[in-house]
């Protein structure tokens, strides 16, 4: 029997893949809201470890302000629009408003650091952790799976070498016989 071929590989990655989604979603619905209550405090901590929560405060207070002129302009601009198309004003759609991408990134990233952070305090936030870290790894965990006795062999001392600790699927992954060709 021939190996997988890579679009194989690729369909079981994404198959197992959700599967590990809804195993994740179970844990999470066992602690309601934790997902958004992790995910809003990494935000904030995102924010003050890198000295932009008054900045943020402030900028929040002047969309805000902003908000209320641009909504009126809008609805003024989506009347005429709706008069000259002759059509319903809510058949009309808006642009939504975007913030500066680079400090948007800034945040994301720091703010996911936090989310394992948070997620880590509980036991509910470990579980989902060990399961987003088994989907990362999944398509080297099939490849592994698939691969001959040599390559496992490598990834095994590459990571000794690295002092990388294995997850559960590629420490079963590579007790998987190799299949002859």
């Amino acid at each position: 029997m021939p190996g997988l071929t890579v679009t194989e590989k690729e369909h079981w990655k994404d198959r197992i893949g959700r599967r590990i989604d809804k195993r994740i979603e179970s844990i999470a619905a066992e602690e309601p809201n934790l997902l958004d209550r992790v995910h809003r405090e990494a935000h904030e901590r995102a924010l003050r470890s890198l000295d932009l929560d008054q900045l943020h405060t402030e900028k929040e207070r002047i969309e805000e302000q902003h908000e209320a002129l641009e909504k009126r302009e809008f609805e003024v601009e989506r009347e005429m629009l709706a008069k000259v198309r002759g059509v319903p004003v809510e058949s009309i759609e808006g642009q939504p408003y975007r913030y500066d991408q680079e400090v948007t990134r800034a945040v994301e990233r720091r703010q996911a650091v936090f989310e394992d952070e948070l997620l880590a305090d509980s036991e509910p936030g470990r579980r989902i952790l060990q399961f987003r870290l088994e989907k990362e790894n999944l398509l080297d965990t099939i490849w592994i799976a698939t691969s001959p006795r040599e390559i496992k062999t490598l990834w095994s001392k590459v990571g000794e070498l690295l002092g990388d600790e294995q997850t559960t699927l590629v420490r079963d992954a590579l007790a998987i016989e190799p299949v002859e060709d």
